[in-house]
């Protein structure tokens, strides 16, 4: 279990570095819940789908960076957040108000992706055996 943890964590760490230098961005305290959430992503993902490849010190490999390279593709495809510019008092409050409620939707569904990730993580640990 730690060796595939350990590979979730390299592989999760090697796309979030990707992106980011092909972004021309710099990483902050910003970027550790999108580093989570590809790490239980890449680790979930890697356990689910077929053994393929070579299996090296006792695990195989191969699944979880394909999972890794979709995940880093489809990010790095994204279009960047919309510039907000031009608002008026009254439409400026009002996007507040919007951009708070849609913050606190969001972060309710990162945790609930968390949790279920983990959890499908988990199930295959306990159904495998």
């Amino acid at each position: 279990i730690m060796v595939e943890i350990l590979v979730a964590l390299l592989l999760a760490f090697i796309v979030i570095w990707g992106v980011l230098a092909a972004a021309g961005e710099r990483g902050g305290w910003g970027i550790w819940p999108v580093f989570l959430l590809l790490f239980a992503i890449i680790w979930a993902g890697g356990l689910w789908l077929t053994p393929v490849g070579p299996p090296v010190v006792g695990i195989y490999w191969l699944p979880f960076v394909m999972v890794a390279v979709f995940i880093g593709l489809f990010w790095a495809a994204m279009p960047p957040p919309p510039r907000r510019a031009g608002m008026g008092r009254t439409a400026a409050s009002a996007w507040e108000r919007d951009t708070s409620a849609t913050a606190a939707g969001l972060g309710m569904l990162f945790w609930i992706l968390l949790v279920g990730l983990a959890m499908a993580a988990l199930v295959r640990y306990v159904w495998h055996t």
